[in-house]
């Protein structure tokens, strides 16, 4: 491979690390930047994941020892397609990868989704999880009955927070001001509805089972929608899907109590449209029944009262600084969308897969820029002293993995005696710390 490659990953989310992980071992000698519009790492661990999933975010640990090596370099607070054009980016780098998933809710494309009160579920975990430029995006949660469409994980993770008390959250990381507003929320019932049955469900059985530590709230199911036993072709699809249903026979058994809050999985039902004035006041959904393996309407249709719904049907791409979108992805093939661009993660294949779906994915995007480079010439690419300079004739503060290192350290600083860390969720805040850190 010509010596000294220079490679821009736009994005510092599982795809862009895991990209930068398999390119220091695959290419030595190779030069890594790795941009991300904000001044914090690692993308959805931190954004998407939910607050009391801790575990979960332990990868960022493997994620700090890739951004550790001498060859790699975090570059935060600079935007793609605000402060930094694809252009300029293939002007001063060989290879550059597209990391930088899908960032725009799907929507329902049903009447009044524009209504005060309707949310997708990105700007929903966004706000509650301290994105900065969310941070204001959820007015009050002074609420009744919440809605919430889709039937995977991400759906329970909103329903689960909407419902969690403090006590509940003591060793998470949600955020102060979402916090403030859930543990105060006079809310009576979440519903989680799903177009098709429940076992077409997507969610996984650890998450559906977390209901039943809901101190203040009673899960039901309605016990004529769920099958007896479930078969497929995939021995995995079939234990899994097996394990979903015993849950939702315990929970379909369950008696309501008037001091509780009441979280109901239901099934069969898709939005037809959002009721009410300027102000959400209920959603129709017409009932369904399943045809080989699809959900039909069957001209029956039903209100109920909501005056917050969050759309958890996954996510796409919108024309982004001349990248070739279709689809909600990045044209691509094999991930390669042209000479010396690439796309790894969501980007590339869609909203689907767990975080580690995205290491497969980053290395063979990986292996095919190594294929691409491996005769290449020597580079004579700027790479990381010609982004600099831009960035300084832009007026653009840039930060450094060191920098995020002492906005982390004030984090954990900040937490109480048992939550992992405090969150800053105002970018002039952690810049401002920077800032004076390095006077």
């Amino acid at each position: 491979m010509g010596v000294g490659l220079k490679v821009a990953i736009i994005g510092s989310g599982p795809a862009g690390m895991y990209t930068a992980g398999a390119l220091n071992s695959k290419c030595p000698g190779c030069q890594i930047d790795i941009l991300d519009k904000l001044a914090t790492p690692y993308g959805l661990i931190r954004t998407g994941v939910a607050p009391d999933h801790q575990t979960t975010k332990n990868v960022s640990r493997a994620f700090d020892k890739i951004m550790e090596n001498e060859n790699v370099r975090f570059v935060g607070n600079i935007g793609f397609g605000s402060d930094i054009s694809l252009t300029t980016l293939k002007s001063l780098y060989d290879v550059v990868v597209m990391a930088i998933g899908t960032p725009k809710d799907r929507e329902l494309g049903v009447d009044g989704e524009d209504k005060s009160g309707v949310f997708g579920a990105q700007t929903f975990v966004y706000w509650y999880n301290g994105h900065p430029e969310f941070r204001d995006a959820v007015p009050h949660l002074d609420i009744k009955h919440a809605i919430v469409i889709g039937n995977g994980n991400v759906a329970l993770d909103v329903a689960r927070v909407i419902l969690s008390t403090e006590e509940e959250m003591i060793k998470s990381d949600l955020v102060d001001h979402a916090g403030k507003m859930i543990f105060k929320s006079p809310i009576e019932t979440v519903r989680i509805i799903g177009r098709r049955g429940p076992e077409h469900a997507q969610f996984s059985t650890k998450e559906l089972s977390e209901f039943g530590n809901l101190s203040t709230a009673v899960t039901y199911s309605d016990p004529t929608l769920i099958p007896d036993d479930f078969q497929s072709e995939n021995a995995k699809e079939t234990k899994v899907v097996n394990n979903n249903l015993k849950l939702l026979r315990g929970y379909s058994a369950n008696k309501t109590d008037s001091t509780k809050r009441l979280l109901t999985l239901d099934f069969l039902l898709s939005p037809v449209a959002v009721l009410g004035d300027e102000t959400m006041s209920g959603v129709r959904f017409e009932l369904n029944r399943i045809e080989h393996g699809k959900a039909i309407g069957t001209g029956e249709y039903t209100d109920l009262p909501c005056d917050l719904l969050v759309t958890c049907i996954g996510y796409e791409l919108k024309n982004v600084d001349g990248l070739p979108v279709e689809k909600g992805i990045v044209k691509n093939i094999d991930g390669r969308v042209e000479e010396g661009l690439y796309v790894v993660g969501w980007a590339k294949r869609g909203p689907s897969g767990t975080i580690g779906t995205n290491r497969l994915d980053s290395q063979a995007v990986v292996d095919r820029i190594v294929e691409d480079y491996c005769n290449g010439p020597d580079t004579t690419k700027e790479g990381a002293d010609g982004l600099d300079d831009y960035c300084t004739a832009n007026g653009i503060a840039s930060v450094s993995f060191n920098d995020w290192k002492k906005i982390n350290e004030a984090e954990l600083q900040r937490a109480g005696s048992e939550s992992p860390r405090r969150k800053f969720v105002r970018k002039r805040d952690m810049l401002t710390l920077v800032h004076e850190e390095t006077q």
